[in-house]
């Protein structure tokens, strides 16, 4: 439908009307409908602000009057500030519509104090507090005002496990009589609309609801559900004029539901129910917000996320986990869930030399492993024969050069959508596991372009000639712009046109645990009610700089096969992969229909903090990781059967995971043991959710599969394995009707970043364990306590103060230089060699850390088993990017001899100084040196940090991101002191450039708590932070 221009003679015109939960199903069309007929409506929201934002962009592309204003109305004193805000923005307000609702579906024996306060909160305080405040703006007018409470049938009616949300609202109208009475005199009218079943995304989550919709519209004499528009009618009518005469009363729409005419009538015959009408245009691209999944009260309450909807009590959250409903990959030898499940039963020797058509390994290999920039192992694995998905063929998008990671994650994300049911305004988050340095196609767009600079200097007849001409063709993967292929690009490739817009993307680095700590951020936008559907895993593709630094550590393979927690293991090989899986919450799950593969009972992570070395593996914080994923399930050692270890092939980090867990599995039962590294290599950023997918397989197929590729536990382990057992023949897995089947999945990355998942068959008859993680109320600010930073010139904070707030007009250098200033060691307490080898970002947060003020450092460092570290960084880091130049000097090299283009040696010569000249050949430190992910995990190491350190990729807006995880963090208690940064040590011409910016170097870091723990160490606050600033 059209829209024609708004008239004078509006029925809303020239009033200002305030909508609490205007994001919410029917707040939407209430907003909606108020501002087409002439209103200036103030959308009121709390936790779907970012879709608040969008629908408010869309109305006012419209031409419509609507502005937002957040706050929650279950806080009396952000109702406070939200109508003083309106008071001297607009001095008077005509309609109060309370929309917000808050409610959980729960059995009368699981009603507790806690879940009845949030619901009275929202339901019945909100409304007070609401009509309190816009008492006095009503009145302001000089014709009084409307003040309209959305009711629900439930208030009085008595549907099943509705009680805490049905009581609230029977509350509810009754303080709209009370009100009515007392607002009179100010000729404010106050009524309440009410409704029946009304047919939505909240509706359809209703247990069972196919029958409830049948035996609904059977009893209804208008032979339909509810839509969100009938409600939204009676809101609109008791706003008007029209209503006048009417205050202190509850109108229903229902249909003609409550008269009962079935109960006492015989058996009609059925009555078809029309088909629907179109009420407004088609919805945009930007999906209205439906109530979050996790909160299935009936649906005729109209449900807003004002506050954190979940289906079960903190006391009891173990009936509505997270299920796992699709999964999809890309591996070496199979490119589908099925295909892999034959190479676990089968076996398949999968490790091969580099192919040719990815590159030439005797460019970068040499027997000696002393020699410089080479790698002594030929062999990884491969994706050779890779499948793609029909509908990635269909697209046209299986051999059109897409970067080979967000091949693999489309195809990977079409294959776990498959069977899986999607509503329309479902709201999805992606998050992915992924470096900038596991990207072929990346790496070869930083090589090009910096030979085509250098090259440069020789005139644009070189650059355009047959030199140039043959580095473009070798490169060709580097076609684009590297900016181009940086991970958040990678993510939106993957994801476009399959998940709607405004899905929310999160790009994860925490190393090999990745995939793990990505399936962690969907689990908790989930829990949150931020997204209805969660798709979480990793993708990793091999590179030949990545090979050459990780031989320096002596970590690979030697022999060229991996037999991990083996006698005979020598060492790890990496391998290309891709896995996604798909979350629901299980009520969702079930009233869908998905096949339900498994669920998500708990997720534990942990920080190594200080140790031997920044890539040493630590057991006492990978068993920090096991403990706190028990803790979180509620569960032990002796529900557990199986383990799929992280164990990679180095007889160190086998040692160091396995005596881990045979301290923290020290029950009673016996615990299978096993890693499919033996089989497919390591899939680095994939690996944890390809372990998941193998878990999720061998539940469904009822057999734990054998340890490929071993004969016997190293007699260090052995005299160690008490209960842990790793098999050498399958074993039966079948499902038992006493217990639910359970395993677990360990994921270990480089600077100690843990993760263990436990995963649960779905079990009618036996509790499958708590949620992921216990939802704690959003009820605190999170504030900044204190800042640093490090910026070129080490400018003093009151500088950078003034920088920033615009009263500085000279920025700052935009480097360090070509080498940056390494504090002594009384002030860097790190061997020489070692801070020679570490990125500037890596060190600049270590001086940022120390330059806190003493009160601020000192709650961190008391807090250190709690306190977490979230970095935002883009692309690759400049040491980095300085390897993958030393790397490929004789593969340029043989390509320019190839042109046969006479006098390129000054060309290769001034390439090879600059390459060699700007950084040492790689040692045993350059790798976890150069890591992005190693930035955030530098600060929990030097400074002894437990809580977790993750590094996340959104572009310009990493540190919006990284605000945004680490809230969400501090809101789930998973950690009590959050340091917050943003850096960039990467100034290299070519590489961070976007639309003609060059990026400086520099970096933030921000510390942020919640405001109790700020009160109580007498911290002053600084700012407080907004919720899904960077969503």
């Amino acid at each position: 439908m059209t829209h024609s221009p708004l008239r004078a003679d509006a029925e809303f015109a020239g009033r200002i009307a305030l909508v609490t939960g205007g994001a919410g199903s029917v707040g939407r069309v209430v907003v909606e409908r108020l501002a087409e007929r002439g209103a200036t409506v103030l959308l009121n929201c709390f936790h779907s602000y970012e879709a608040a934002k969008q629908q408010v962009s869309a109305l006012v592309d419209r031409g419509l009057d609507v502005r937002l204003i957040r706050g929650s109305v279950a806080r009396r004193a952000q109702v406070e500030r939200m109508f003083a805000e309106i008071a001297e923005e607009h001095g008077r307000l005509d309609i109060l519509v309370n929309n917000a609702a808050a409610g959980s579906f729960v059995p009368f024996e699981e009603i507790t104090e806690e879940l009845l306060d949030r619901t009275y909160a929202t339901n019945v305080k909100g409304p007070l507090w609401c009509a309190q405040y816009a008492r006095p703006l009503l009145a302001a007018s000089g014709r009084g005002g409307a003040i309209v409470n959305v009711s629900s049938l439930g208030a009085a009616t008595t549907p099943a496990n509705y009680l805490p949300t049905g009581v609230s609202k029977a509350a509810l109208e009754s303080l709209t009589r009370y009100l009515a009475a007392e607002l009179a005199q100010d000729r404010i009218r106050v009524n309440a609309a009410s409704c029946g079943l009304i047919d939505n995304p909240v509706g359809r989550l209703f247990p069972e609801f196919e029958d409830v919709r049948a035996n609904t519209v059977a009893a209804t004499p208008l032979s339909r559900l509810g839509r969100p528009e009938d409600l939204a009618e009676v809101v609109l009518f008791l706003s008007s004029e029209r209503s006048g005469w009417v205050t202190g009363q509850t109108v229903l729409a229902d249909g003609g539901l409550t008269l009962l005419r079935s109960a006492m009538s015989p058996t009609p015959e059925p009555m078809r129910e029309p088909a629907p009408r179109s009420f407004t245009e088609p919805a945009p691209r930007q999906k209205p917000q439906p109530a979050p999944r996790t909160a299935p009260f009936p649906p005729e309450t109209p449900a807003t996320p004002e506050t954190p909807q979940t289906s079960r009590t903190a006391e009891a959250p173990d009936d509505d986990p997270i299920a796992v409903v699709g999964m999809g990959l890309a591996i070496p030898g199979a490119s589908s869930p099925e295909e892999f499940w034959r190479l676990l039963t089968d076996g398949a020797e999968l490790f091969v030399d580099a192919p040719r058509d990815r590159w030439d390994i005797s460019r970068f290999h040499a027997e000696d492993r002393r020699a410089p920039d080479k790698t002594y192992q030929r062999r990884s694995g491969f994706i050779t024969d890779f499948r793609p998905h029909e509908k990635l063929r269909a697209e046209g998008l299986a051999d059109a050069g897409l970067d080979h990671t967000a091949l693999w994650l489309r195809h990977s994300l079409h294959q776990a959508l498959e069977g899986v049911r999607r509503a329309d305004g479902d709201r999805f988050s992606f998050c992915v596991g992924y470096t900038p340095d596991g990207s072929q196609h990346l790496e070869e767009a930083y090589v090009l372009g910096h030979a085509l600079e250098t090259l440069a200097e020789d005139g644009d007849e070189a650059v355009h000639g047959p030199v140039g001409d043959a580095l473009r063709r070798r490169f060709g993967r580097g076609g684009e712009p590297a900016e181009a292929r940086h991970p958040h690009r990678v993510g939106q490739v993957a994801m476009d046109g399959i998940l709607p817009e405004g899905t929310r993307l999160h790009m994860v680095d925490t190393a090999c645990s990745s995939s793990l700590y990505a399936m962690d951020l969907g689990v908790r936008d989930l829990l949150s009610g931020r997204s209805d559907v969660a798709v979480c895993g990793g993708s990793f593709a091999l590179a030949p700089s990545g090979s050459i630094l990780f031989a320096k550590l002596n970590g690979l393979s030697t022999g060229g096969a991996v037999r991990a927690l083996d006698a005979d293991a020598d060492g790890a090989l990496f391998s290309d992969g891709a896995g996604l899986v798909v979350l629901k919450r299980l009520s969702r799950a079930r009233a869908d229909g998905d096949r339900i593969l498994g669920v998500v009972s708990a997720i534990g992570l942990s920080a190594d903090g200080r140790g031997k070395a920044i890539y040493a593996p630590a057991p006492a914080g990978q068993e920090l990781a096991v403990e706190r994923a028990f803790e979180r399930s509620g569960l032990g050692p002796d529900d557990i059967d199986w383990i799929v270890a992280h164990a990679t092939g180095t007889p160190a980090g086998d040692e160091a995971e396995f005596t881990s867990l045979a301290q923290r599995y020290s029950g009673d039962r016996v615990q299978q043991v096993t890693s499919n590294k033996s089989l497919v290599g390591h899939c680095g950023w994939a690996a944890g959710v390809v372990s998941v997918i193998h878990t999720l397989l061998a539940l469904r197929h009822g057999t734990i599969p054998a340890q490929y590729r071993f004969s016997r536990l190293p007699d260090a382990l052995a005299e160690r394995a008490t209960g842990l057992t790793v098999p050498r023949k399958p074993v039966p897995w079948p499902a038992d009707g006493g217990r639910p089947r359970r395993a677990a999945v360990s994921g270990f990355g480089f600077g100690g970043t843990n993760a263990h998942v436990i995963i649960s068959e779905d079990h009618s008859a036996v509790r499958t364990g708590h949620p992921a993680a216990l939802p704690a109320p959003l009820d605190e600010d999170l504030v900044v306590v204190g800042w640093s930073s490090q910026l070129p010139g080490s400018p003093s904070s009151a500088e950078v103060a003034a920088w920033a707030t615009g009263d500085r007009d000279e920025d700052f250098a935009p480097s360090f230089g070509m080498a940056y200033p390494v504090p002594p060691f009384k002030e860097l307490r790190m061997p020489p060699p070692t801070a020679r080898t570490t990125d500037r970002t890596q060190l600049a947060m270590i001086r940022c850390m120390q330059a806190l003020d003493e009160p601020v450092r000192e709650l961190c460092l008391s807090h250190h088993r709690t306190t977490g570290v979230v970095v935002g960084h883009t692309g690759a880091t400049r040491n980095a990017l300085l390897y993958k130049s030393r790397a490929y000097l004789d593969e340029i090299r043989h390509v320019v001899a190839g042109a046969g283009e006479p006098g390129t040696e000054k060309f290769t010569t001034r390439l090879e100084e600059r390459a060699t000249g700007l950084i040492a050949a790689p040692t045993e430190d350059s790798f976890p040196g150069a890591m992005p992910n190693v930035i955030a995990a530098r600060l929990s190491n030097y400074f002894d940090l437990r809580g977790l350190n993750i590094t996340v990729e959104a572009g310009e807006a990493s540190l919006l991101e990284a605000f945004d995880v680490a809230g969400s963090y501090l809101d789930f208690r998973e950690i009590d002191v959050a340091l917050v940064a943003g850096v960039n040590g990467t100034a290299l011409p070519g590489w961070n450039d976007e639309q003609g910016r060059r990026p400086a170097e520099g970096a933030f870091l921000f510390v942020m708590v919640r405001r109790s723990l700020a009160e109580e160490r007498g911290l002053p606050v600084l700012a407080v932070v907004e919720r899904s600033v960077a969503a």
